[in-house]
């Protein structure tokens, strides 16, 4: 990543890097999720729709990459430094932030930390237009996201962590897990 490109350019070669198009998917009906070597596909409603652009130029400004360890921490740091009205931020973030809890641990934890530290473009700092024509440190900036590493959690941090950990955990559970058993209670009265 070049730090004096704007955000525009990075961001046209990070759709490119992770395989996303060349808008990122903002414009397609759905969205393509990766797992290993094949894709799982999802809607992508105009909610989504809303926050991708800020979520993706958030991947810029921290460093957090497109891989799974990435958008752990990504769903880590939005949580924690707020997704304000961007309801399926906070939907999406809160899954990666229980899911990735089990995988990624410290990284998660990190990120959570750094983003109470920080703010980001869900609070209406910035439009996207606005902040694409700004440089990854411009913006950096801007929003206050210190590098990683330097993480020295308080004790209020840790709880607040805490708290977030079991929202995250009972979202995914209601949201998540939950309809499984009714979807297959429904095919099985379908078929069987």
């Amino acid at each position: 990543m070049n730090n004096q490109q704007n955000i525009g350019e990075e961001l046209e070669a990070y759709f490119e890097k992770y395989g996303l198009g060349k808008d990122g998917g903002l414009n397609e009906d759905w969205a393509k999720i990766k797992v290993g070597s094949f894709y799982i596909p999802m809607p992508n409603p105009p909610s989504r729709k809303r926050a991708l652009v800020f979520h993706d130029i958030h991947h810029l400004v921290t460093g957090y990459s497109g891989e799974w360890q990435g958008e752990a921490a990504i769903g880590a740091w939005e949580v924690g430094s707020g997704c304000n009205d961007y309801y399926a931020a906070w939907v999406l973030d809160l899954g990666l932030m229980a899911l990735g809890i089990w995988i990624y641990p410290k990284t998660v934890f990190n990120a959570f930390v750094r983003g109470l530290r920080s703010r980001n473009l869900y609070h209406y700092l910035f439009t996207g237009e606005e902040a694409k024509k700004m440089t990854v440190t411009e913006l950096r900036k801007q929003l206050e996201i210190k590098e990683p590493g330097y993480e020295n959690p308080t004790l209020k941090e840790k709880l607040i962590f805490f708290e977030w950990w079991i929202i995250s955990w009972v979202f995914s559970f209601v949201f998540f897990l939950l309809p499984l058993p009714l979807l297959g209670f429904v095919v099985w009265k379908i078929f069987f």
